[in-house]
């Protein structure tokens, strides 16, 4: 049955995932393409879509897959499966932090933890930016490149709004494109 398909996906990846929704966008569009859920462009237009959405990238994501393959209920339930773990986690790591505060382990761990979540982050930064920076059209690469280095420079230098950029962007890419 495809919603326990989807709750056991959706479930698995939030409770093996570090690092939050960047961190779980290589783990979603595998198992999506491993189940002829969607195919790789649908996945990338998930993802842009789930980027301008308010709320978690990793729940809309699971949210507009889950519609995709199941319609409205197939949509509660893989936005409950990638939520569900990370709130009980959550309740049992808050307990267990609380009791260890200055425990080494628990501090190595850690320690241990950051790069991998930095390393899933940059590969999501990757699969995004694959398609978005290799097209075949040299003109259309350029104008990518343009519009990620002035919002780059107005997210790190300017320090402008992220949803004023997402519409700028959005705009620009209207003109450009």
């Amino acid at each position: 049955m495809i919603y326990l398909q989807l709750l056991y996906v959706f479930f698995f990846i939030g409770l093996f995932s570090f690092g939050g929704g960047l961190a779980m966008l290589p783990l979603i569009k595998e198992a999506v393409i491993a189940h002829n859920w969607l195919s790789n462009q649908e996945f990338l237009d998930i993802i842009s879509i789930s980027q301008v959405t308010p709320g978690p990238i990793a729940v809309n994501t699971a949210t507009f897959v889950g519609n995709k393959v199941g319609g409205v209920f197939g949509a509660i339930v893989a936005t409950a499966g990638v939520s569900l773990p990370s709130l009980i986690v959550i309740i049992i790591v808050a307990e267990i932090y609380n009791r260890l505060k200055d425990n080494e382990y628990k501090n190595a761990f850690f320690r241990g933890v950051k790069p991998v979540t930095v390393a899933l982050i940059a590969y999501a930064g990757y699969l995004i930016g694959q398609p978005t920076f290799t097209t075949s059209n040299i003109s259309d690469n350029i104008k990518a490149i343009i519009i990620f280095g002035i919002t780059f420079i107005a997210m790190k230098k300017i320090n402008i709004n992220p949803v004023a950029i997402l519409i700028g962007s959005g705009i620009l890419g209207a003109l450009l494109f």
